[in-house]
């Protein structure tokens, strides 16, 4: 009986030790890792720490970065080329004899904020030449808010595009003025009821109404085009959120190459709370709402109506230092030509910084000449 008991005794250390030298290590081998910067820029070396524990010797490691590039180093580092998407699934395979585990990190890439040979929206704002905007990118006989009225406002020489911004069912944003497709598409119903792909298969009518062969824009394709070559008014004033056009703006490197126009009090203090490099818009159109930003901090644009553009309130913001972005020739039946360019002259005459015009082509050829 003594015997049988001392065989089993040695059978149970001889399942202890194993346990402990193999699969203790199972349980304890994990991998991790972090990377510095935390603001990962196309371009610039991206530094792997390995954080993994339980490792020994043995251990390889298995690095994909997502974007078709891999390295078996502990400790590697890698520069990604372009944004992609937006992001990468960065994986670390461990192995060790038998044991295999892995981790996996989604990494924001970004464009940075400054575009080489490119000025800020607002170091071009100081000098004093008169800065012309296209409303909904609109550039005779092309599709409001499409890609083909932005590339042929940039071949024009027109400095700034104004685009509205509304979000899909999906959560992507593009460019569309109204709640609803039914006058700019072959389509109907809301932007929101449809998936970016579902409301990109259908056309938009130029605006003589005939239909053309241009989609719906998304932001990101047109911050793509756009990027060092114009700036941009986002018109996102009950239309989009301001936190879900924010970080593709920033992503794009742009926030300093475009404004972000709301109406609403609140939403332009939370744009300047966010990033002190937002420029936010807020309209205002007399006194009242003169008085409501004007304690304001980082308001730098304001957009003035032709009701508070007079020789008063022209002065206040030139103290505060704020530019002044107008209306000319907007949603109306009048144009530089019927109206021999009188708007035009009044707000170069009070000193208005921004002209947003549906004649862009125009209004940019009378202020050059």
């Amino acid at each position: 009986m003594k015997l049988i008991h001392k065989f089993f005794y040695f059978f149970l250390v001889a399942i202890a030790v194993s346990c402990s030298s193999d699969g203790g290590d199972i349980q304890n081998l994990k991998a991790a890792f972090s990377y510095q910067p935390d603001n990962v820029l196309v371009g610039t070396a991206i530094s792997f720490t390995n954080n993994s524990e339980g490792i020994t010797e043995n251990t390889t490691y298995q690095w994909n970065f997502g974007d078709g590039s891999s390295a078996t180093t502990k400790t590697p580092s890698h520069t990604y080329t372009k944004i992609g998407d937006g992001s990468y699934n960065v994986t670390l395979i461990l192995k060790d004899g038998s044991r295999e585990v892995m981790t996996q990190e989604q990494l924001t890439v970004s464009l940075p904020n400054t575009i080489s040979g490119r000025s800020s929206l607002i170091e071009k704002l100081s000098d004093t030449k008169i800065l012309t905007c296209a409303h909904r990118a609109n550039n005779g006989g092309l599709p409001e808010n499409s890609i083909a009225a932005i590339n042929k406002a940039i071949v024009e020489g027109i400095e700034m595009i104004e685009i509205d911004i509304r979000e899909t069912k999906d959560g992507e944003l593009v460019l569309m003025h109204d709640a609803t497709i039914d006058r700019n598409t072959d389509g109907s119903g809301k932007v929101s009821d449809y998936a970016l792909q579902d409301i990109q298969e259908f056309k938009l009518y130029n605006d003589n109404g005939v239909l053309s062969n241009e989609k719906v824009p998304s932001l990101k394709e047109v911050l793509a085009i756009s990027r060092g070559k114009i700036y941009i008014d986002l018109d996102i004033s009950n239309k989009a959120s301001f936190d879900s056009v924010y970080p593709i703006v920033k992503q794009f490197g742009m926030l300093k190459q475009v404004l972000f126009y709301s109406s609403k009090l609140d939403v332009v203090k939370t744009m300047i709370n966010k990033d002190s490099e937002v420029i936010a818009m807020p309209i205002i159109d007399g006194e009242d709402r003169f008085s409501d930003y004007e304690n304001l901090q980082n308001i730098k644009v304001v957009h003035y109506t032709n009701d508070s553009f007079n020789q008063t309130l022209v002065n206040k913001a030139k103290t505060k230092g704020w530019y002044i972005f107008m209306n000319a020739y907007v949603n109306t039946t009048a144009t530089p030509d019927n109206d021999n360019y009188n708007q035009i002259d009044k707000i170069s005459t009070l000193a208005g910084n921004i002209i947003q015009t549906d004649h862009p082509v125009l209004v940019r050829k009378h202020l050059n000449n």
